[in-house]
């Protein structure tokens, strides 16, 4: 296979790995300024009579449609191409640079609570995506988790064609299918998975983390016994309930899990001096007199600056832009400029910019679009298009959030994107949010330079919040 060039452009380079009934290869795109690495992932059916190889074939083709749909958020690599060759059926994917957390963690090293923390919420919202595409990734372990090279976030791989197809294989010679032993509830090994199995994964996960010990091992009475004494109970609560061994009893969705990770409480600075591994029996009224006199210079510098931001402390206030012809309302800030465009072209409605009385052309702007669809689409089919229009016409794109979210005023499945590039050789971030609604998007783009993106982001999120379907 080494040296191969499949369909005369992905010339394979290095072998990634092999399974029962699948390979998976590093590749160069040959078509492709620069050459870019991909990852071909070849699955060989045993069974080659015609109707094993209809049934695979189909398989083949609605699993592909999921991995280009899920393929659309930032943490998950993008499904580049599908397709048969020779009775064999190949997916091309975005190659993401990184170290795989199953490296991470054989080294032995284990994670700190915030480590802990600060996975889960990274992990647990790329999933949230995912089980809102109504999917279940099925296979959770840190073998399918990298820890991305450019930003340390993880990215979660090996998504379900591979699984799919050659779970089929594999029961047709009698074989027990999709799963890791320690990672896998047991409803999943009963054939009967749910959404909340891949947050007893999750949970697994971060056990192994935080004792560096491989969950296959631990033991079950029937709960997993781990060594949580030395964990802060809150979470180890939490994470207990993310791998209750019946389901029923298990966080039923991702949400409830963040929800109550976003209420855990940050420790005082006297209880982080109480709570240290060497644990001092009395604190001397001389280390008090110290952090007291450190502390005062700091407070007095905060309220310093509380003082000199007076525009953080004043409500902006707003006015309401609605176009009775497409059934929009949104609000705006009565000291931003609103420029009418009504496109038919386009789509482009409205812009809105703030006036600056030193600098009127801030380069910061908040579009609303509507765009009338030439064929009914559901909205993840509408964010694969729209995803990859950014990648392909904006110069030097890279999406940096891409994930479901709830507006407000809108009880429709939302889509927000976050994405930089350049706009003659200028920095430009954006963060566009869209929905679909009787064959009409609807999408609202908050547009910056770099530079000036963070300045005016909160007003443009109450901005974007604001949005009514009439």
């Amino acid at each position: 296979m080494l040296e191969t060039k499949l369909r005369g452009r992905y010339q394979i380079i290095r072998d990634l790995g092999k399974g029962g009934f699948s390979e998976t290869y590093l590749a160069l795109d040959m078509d492709l300024p620069g050459n870019p690495h991909c990852v071909v992932k070849l699955l060989k059916p045993i069974f080659t009579d015609s109707e094993s190889l209809e049934i695979a074939a189909r398989l083949f083709e609605r699993e592909a449609q999921v991995l280009y749909r899920v393929g659309t958020h930032d943490q998950i690599p993008r499904l580049l191409a599908h397709f048969e060759e020779n009775q064999e059926f190949y997916l091309v994917q975005e190659y993401i640079p990184g170290t795989l957390l199953s490296k991470e963690l054989a080294k032995g090293q284990k994670w700190s609570e915030e480590q802990a923390i600060n996975f889960l919420k990274d992990l647990l919202q790329i999933l949230e995506f995912v089980h809102t595409e109504q999917v279940i990734h099925r296979d959770v372990k840190p073998a399918n988790l990298i820890r991305r090279r450019s930003d340390n976030k993880i990215t979660l791989i090996d998504f379900g064609a591979v699984k799919e197809i050659t779970a089929v294989m594999e029961t047709s010679q009698g074989i027990t299918v999709i799963g890791t032993p320690g990672y896998t509830p047991v409803e999943q090994r009963d054939g009967n998975p749910k959404f909340n199995s891949d947050i007893y994964a999750v949970g697994m996960t971060c056990i192994q983390g935080l004792t560096g010990i491989n969950p296959d091992t631990l033991q079950k009475k029937p709960e997993v016994v781990w060594n949580k004494q030395d964990v802060n109970p809150q979470l180890a609560t939490i994470i207990d309930k993310m791998v209750c061994r019946d389901h029923r009893r298990r966080y039923q969705s991702v949400p409830e899990v963040l929800q109550a990770l976003s209420k855990l409480e940050q420790p005082t600075l006297l209880e982080s001096l109480w709570n240290t591994k060497k644990k001092v029996a009395s604190v001397s009224v001389i280390t008090i007199l110290i952090i007291s006199v450190a502390v005062l210079p700091v407070t007095h510098k905060i309220i310093q600056q509380l003082i000199t931001a007076p525009l953080l402390l004043f409500p902006v206030n707003f006015s309401v832009y609605e176009n009775l012809n497409y059934a929009i309302k949104i609000k705006y800030p009565q000291n931003w400029v609103k420029n009418e465009v009504e496109d038919k072209t386009t789509g482009e409605l409205v812009r809105f910019s703030p006036y600056d009385r030193n600098n009127s052309d801030t380069g910061a702007e908040v579009i609303f679009e509507v765009q009338p669809l030439k064929r009914p689409l559901v909205l993840s089919e509408y964010t694969n298009l729209k995803v990859n229009e950014i990648i392909q016409f904006f110069p030097e794109a890279k999406i940096h959030e891409s994930r479901s979210i709830t507006l407000p005023n809108i009880p429709l499945p939302t889509h927000e994107v976050v994405y930089s590039g350049k706009d003659n050789k200028l920095g430009i971030k954006r963060k566009a949010v869209w929905t679909v609604k009787d064959n009409t998007a609807y999408i609202v783009t908050y547009s910056a330079t770099e530079s000036e993106y963070d300045k005016y982001l909160s007003t443009a999120t109450t901005m974007i919040n604001s949005l009514e379907l009439l």
